[in-house]
């Protein structure tokens, strides 16, 4: 990712590259409605917005083998019938070229009757990419299941027709018909995998597999499929946010007072929108022109020329920025659908910066979007530096109309962890339900016994094997308290039969009489369970015991995690569980709890961030800053302005998990 800002506009140049809070500029959008007040070409109005995908996933799936260096191939099933049916709809309807048309439904009653199709002004371009098979429509749905079906005729490349064969019914107004077709991208949602969150363009297809674009990696990455994707890998296709599918590819279909140009590079009053394009190596700066037979209408750089760049793909971590150059406000709808899959979010090189979006497109805190396991001295990691001297890394966040750019300290911090603290907690505890010392907790310890109860409060302990609804759990050390989530791990014991009145053979399922002569198995109690009940030296959960304890392995139950490479204490904050106002910081082995503040209204348990403590804002404000929120409508900009850094992907803290 090479200088970014050689393509903006002086204006935007400043905007960008030079100080962001002199810019006069509007907030970033995820998936909604936003307006955008008019400018003119001399003083413009900016606004930044993402779509970080549009629309529900239209496939997931595993992988099934690695064809090729960039070919991925899935596997066929059967239906009821014992006919073959393949992962894709049709080959080559996931070619990125492909002119795309826009569609309109109509409705009479509360069927739809017809779609029709339009390639804008000019129609479909035959020098252009179309399809080679008609790609699947689909239609939202009316809202009383019974949704309309509708397929396509493709003729040379182009969308001629569009046939419903069902109309559904219960539409009261004109539903969103949209071709899946052109743009699509490949997510890997497999949790196990090393590239969990990561997105590839998809290329082209046939019915059962993959063509992927590998032009967009970190430093050092090699460009093909096997050093992402296995077989088993989970994966899913979601549709690109395009120039195309977010404002429009006719002027018809543009948002209300946008202004275009009637010519390719009479950019004297149109609006632009500004992209990261890799081809260029920065941002390019494009517009509408209204065309004519020669060039048709459509998305253009506006000083590169070429085809429409109607296609052109904003990825998930990225923002764009809307510049209003002329009169009249505007008001568009940027649909994109919120993941909550774990993201990637791409660290810029040395001198270079990214202009980005919240990666999960709801609130999180600054500690979250760069965690502190993606700080450090590595050139893979955002650098911290001992002063505010330019030459650290920074974060600057627009939050509504002002920006604030942060940086981390390395002097007395947390500025090399390899793993996240994490802690667990429970609804506050102290008046007001505020938050105390003793609703937070990282544990880990062994389990010593099993017993049935038949209360919550373990006081009830039945003696005849499994015959209660409660299990009581005795523990080395001190117990958990009423309120926390354990998780049970490694749990053996030897097999009870289902009525709970005598040990079993597992091999026969014939019962055995004698207490510890049953087949020894792994417990279905191992979990995660509410602590219901608590003592000394034992903790009680709602869950029926399936065997007699054998203590065998390694048995435990654990909250949290203490993490590694912390050096000293660090800040927590509580979020959600139905309060605020909790905060204070933990000792660097996880063992001990401080509160600054225990806020209020904690009637269920939050979640604690727990950051390594080196968030600083610019300009000489000494206190740690890694609770600073980042709204959904937060812009974003990563400068690496330390020396080494190299383009890398981190991980952001997914504030859903």
């Amino acid at each position: 990712m090479k200088n970014n800002c050689s393509f903006l506009a002086l204006a935007l140049y400043l905007f960008v590259c030079g100080d962001p809070a002199s810019a006069s500029v509007g907030a970033i959008a995820g998936s909604n409605i936003f307006s955008i007040s008019a400018g003119s070409a001399s003083s413009p109005t900016y606004k930044i917005v993402s779509a970080s995908s549009v629309g529900d996933a239209v496939y997931s799936g595993v992988v099934d083998t690695v064809v090729d260096s960039d070919t991925l191939s899935f596997a066929t099933s059967t239906d009821e019938d014992n006919n073959t049916v393949n992962p894709f709809y049709a080959a080559g309807v996931f070619n990125r070229d492909a002119q795309v048309p826009e569609l309109t439904a109509s409705v009479s009653g509360d069927a739809v009757t017809g779609v029709s199709v339009s390639y804008g002004s000019d129609g479909y371009q035959n020098s252009r990419t179309g399809f080679t098979n008609a790609p699947q429509i689909l239609i939202s749905s009316g809202g009383d299941g019974n949704d309309a079906i509708a397929t396509a005729t493709v003729s040379s490349g182009a969308i001629t027709s569009i046939s419903v064969s069902n109309g559904g019914s219960g539409y009261s107004s004109a539903p969103e018909a949209i071709v899946i077709g052109g743009p699509h991208l490949l997510r890997i949602t497999d949790t196990s995998s090393a590239h969990y969150g990561r997105v590839f363009l998809i290329t082209n297809n046939t019915t059962t597999t993959l063509d992927l674009d590998f032009s967009i990696l970190a430093d050092g990455e090699t460009g093909n499929t096997s050093t992402f994707f296995s077989a088993g890998t989970s994966v899913e296709i979601v549709r690109a946010a395009t120039l195309g599918n977010i404002f429009g590819i006719s002027s018809g279909s543009l948002p209300t007072n946008w202004t275009t140009s009637s010519l390719l590079y009479d950019t004297s009053s149109s609006d632009w929108v500004y992209i990261w394009d890799p081809s260029l190596g920065g941002y390019g700066a494009y517009h509408f022109v209204n065309g004519t037979s020669r060039l048709p209408d459509g998305w253009y750089g506006t000083t590169t020329g070429g085809f429409p760049k109607n296609n052109l793909v904003i990825y998930p971590d990225e923002a764009f920025i809307v510049a209003k150059r002329s009169s009249g406000n505007v008001e568009l709808q940027v649909e994109g659908s919120i993941s909550t899959d774990t993201q990637k979010l791409l660290l810029p090189e040395t001198n270079d910066q990214m202009l980005c979006n919240n990666p999960y497109g709801m609130e999180l805190l600054l500690a979250e979007l760069i965690p502190s396991t993606a700080i450090g001295s590595g050139n893979t990691k955002f650098r911290p530096g001992t002063s505010d001297d330019g030459s650290v890394d920074y974060v600057t966040i627009l939050s509504g109309a002002t920006w604030k750019k942060y940086w981390y300290t390395s002097s007395g911090t947390n500025s090399a962890v390899t793993a996240m603290m994490k802690a667990g907690s429970r609804a506050g505890t102290g008046g007001s339900n505020a938050i105390q010392s003793s609703d937070l907790l990282i544990r880990t310890a062994a389990i010593t016994d099993l017993d049935s109860c038949s209360d919550a409060a373990g006081s009830s302990v039945v003696a005849n094997y499994n015959d209660g609804n409660y299990t009581k759990i005795t523990t080395s050390g001190t117990a958990p308290g009423v309120g926390f989530t354990v998780t049970i791990s490694n749990l053996q014991g030897y097999m009870l039969n289902d009525a709970g009145t005598h040990e079993a053979n597992a091999t026969t399922g014939e019962d055995v009489d004698i207490n510890g002569t049953g087949s020894v198995v792994y417990s279905n109690i191992s979990g995660s369970y509410e602590v219901v009940g608590s003592g000394s030296g034992y903790f009680v959960i709602e869950k029926q015991r399936d065997v007699n304890f054998k203590n065998e392995g390694s048995p435990t139950w654990n909250i949290g995690d203490s993490g590694t490479g912390y050096t000293t204490t660090a800040k927590w904050w509580a979020i959600g569980g139905g309060g605020s106002g909790a905060y204070g910081t933990v000792n660097s082995s996880g063992t001990s709890f401080t509160v600054t503040a225990g806020g209020s209204a904690y009637t269920s348990a939050p979640q604690i961030v727990i950051s390594g403590g080196g968030w600083r804002l610019s300009g000489g404000d000494s206190s740690a800053r890694g609770n600073d929120s980042i709204e959904a409508s937060d812009g974003l900009i990563i400068s690496r302005r330390a020396s080494g850094g190299v383009q890398a992907f981190i991980e952001p803290l997914n504030p859903s998990n």
